[in-house]
């Protein structure tokens, strides 16, 4: 494996944590380290080209930071750096892929698209067959307790936390009118089938909806159509949020949300929500790890995992989660994790406390966890596991 790696920082925080995260573990085997700076872009173009000679680098980057807007990283005639110093590039994409259309028809030589969820493979190999994107390698976990002397739930001010925004239905009513009724008919059609087969990746329900009205379109056309949808993707996950946040406080249960938005929930027992801006990486797990029980909503990766879940287990809080394939591979339920069904949100409130009505149980459940995290699910594991699936062949 090339011995230096390039990573970026400043852009998005939590990308920039992640980044962070990565250097430590490739520091620790012994790896040079570079942070390019995106707000002094100028300034670390300049640096980077005395760190990086030719053919002896990686670039490891999320969301293809490095690799669209940064002109400093470009040359006169329009040349990209990692290209000029044959430098490969890695991009972790933490976003469903049809988050990145333009970015996915121009691609440098040498490029490796990573996926934090199965689904988004398969998608990949499907409509972008000329991306490299075998690896999947999910989102990986923080602690700030890595002893395992983490505060015990009795000493814990929340009982549920939950780390995330929220936006109401109504602010995506721009997007579903935006082209009249027949399209917002259309796109309505998609959520309803969202909403009550949760299950099912939303992709794969876009694709079916749009084969049936357009049986003739080719895959080009279906991505390109896609690719205009997103506003499902992310209306369907703040509906599920909102619902299960909702149900949660609408029945008895305390919940603390940190993030934009939770004052706009409408919840009949606004006495048991309680919610603070967004905050930082590190301030939300320490929300986390000030909590008896983690909540996650996966943001529809249906075979992946969040970093919702690993934060949890790595702060020995207890993993309160809905399913995913993945997820179903490697937790097990009363174990390691609590899991609900997002088809039976009802049950939600019950499940909760019943967990904090048996602080034993919830302290064995939080420290697997919190084992199997450390041992597998950390961000470090996640730099040993992509080295050996791809960084050393490059």
């Amino acid at each position: 494996m090339r011995n230096k790696i390039i990573l970026m920082t400043r852009g998005t925080e939590t990308l920039d944590y992640f980044s962070r995260e990565m250097e430590k573990e490739f520091q620790r085997q012994g790896c040079e380290t570079f942070l390019f700076d995106q707000e002094q872009e100028e300034e670390s173009a300049e640096s980077l080209a005395h760190f990086a000679g030719y053919s002896d680098s990686i670039l490891v980057t999320f969301n293809f930071d490095g690799l669209r807007y940064e002109t400093a990283l470009f040359d006169g005639y329009g040349n990209l750096f990692w290209e000029e110093r044959d430098i490969p590039c890695v991009n972790i994409a933490v976003d469903h892929p049809f988050f990145y259309p333009k970015f996915l028809e121009i691609q440098p030589k040498n490029f490796h698209l990573v996926s934090i969820d199965r689904y988004h493979q398969k998608y990949l190999q499907k409509f972008y067959p000329q991306i490299s994107s075998d690896c999947f390698l999910p989102l990986g976990g923080t602690s700030l307790y890595p002893q395992g002397n983490y505060p015990p739930l009795s000493q814990r001010r929340y009982d549920v936390v939950f780390t995330g925004n929220y936006a109401p239905k109504e602010t995506f009513d721009k997007y579903i009118y935006r082209l009249g009724d027949e399209y917002a008919q259309f796109y309505l059609r998609i959520i309803e089938e969202l909403i009550s087969y949760p299950d099912k990746p939303d992709d794969l329900v876009m694709e079916a909806h749009l084969r049936e009205q357009f049986p003739d379109a080719s895959d080009a056309e279906v991505a390109e159509v896609i690719a205009n949808m997103i506003f499902i993707d992310t209306y369907i996950r703040n509906y599920y949020r909102g619902e299960a946040v909702k149900k949660l406080a609408e029945g008895g249960v305390s919940i603390h949300c940190v993030g934009h938005g939770w004052e706009k929930l409408d919840c009949a027992s606004p006495e048991n929500l309680s919610y603070e801006k967004n905050q930082c990486s590190q301030v939300c797990l320490q929300r986390i790890a000030d909590a008896r029980i983690s909540l996650n909503v996966m943001p529809w990766f249906k075979d992946g995992a969040h970093d919702r879940v690993f934060n949890a287990m790595a702060n020995g809080s207890l993993c309160l989660t809905d399913h995913s394939i993945y997820l179903d591979e490697i937790l097990k339920e009363g174990e390691n994790v609590a899991f609900y069904d997002l088809k039976d949100l009802n049950a939600l409130p019950d499940i909760a406390k019943k967990l904090l009505a048996d602080e034993k149980r919830m302290g064995r459940i939080a420290r697997n966890g919190f084992e199997l995290t450390m041992g597998e699910h950390t961000w470090a594991c996640r730099v040993r596991q992509l080295e050996e699936m791809l960084l050393s062949k490059l």
